[in-house]
């Protein structure tokens, strides 16, 4: 056999600017405020279930609270990654590279391949737009 499709990570890249620090601090102050009304929502939720179990099971009131209590932490630990997240980002520098995520791409492996070159690769995107393609190495292929 002298070649075989192999699948290789690319490491996806976000040139930091202006527009994009503005754009993520805004979708994350938007997910906090949606995490805000769900955790209204789900106090009042609360609040009628438990009436209904104190008439109708009131066995069954200790682990509707225990429940929603539950479920109350694990919005508020969403909520304060979130923020964490808004510091982060406050932190951004304009100009520097981040990574946004990982992506896949099928290689055609041969013999005598030099496998840097076939591995390591990064897309870098600036404003949604892609910028460079490099090797690892730093080498640009496409820009």
């Amino acid at each position: 056999m002298d070649k075989v499709t192999i699948i290789c990570p690319v490491l996806v890249k976000v040139k930091v600017t202006d527009g994009y620090i503005k754009k993520l601090t805004a979708d994350i102050q938007q997910a906090i405020r949606q995490i805000d009304l769900q955790m209204q929502h789900l106090e009042f939720q609360a609040r009628r279930i438990v009436a209904e179990l104190e008439k109708q099971n009131p066995q069954g009131v200790p682990a509707a609270r225990q429940q929603m209590e539950q479920e109350r932490t694990r919005r508020l630990e969403t909520r304060q990654k979130l923020l964490e997240k808004l510091k982060e980002v406050a932190g951004l520098t304009p100009g520097e590279e981040v990574i946004q995520g990982q992506l896949q791409r099928l290689v055609e492996l041969k013999v005598g391949d030099h496998w840097p070159q076939v591995a390591g690769m990064e897309i870098v995107l600036e404003d949604g737009v892609v910028m460079e393609i490099r090797q690892t190495g730093g080498n640009v292929l496409n820009g």
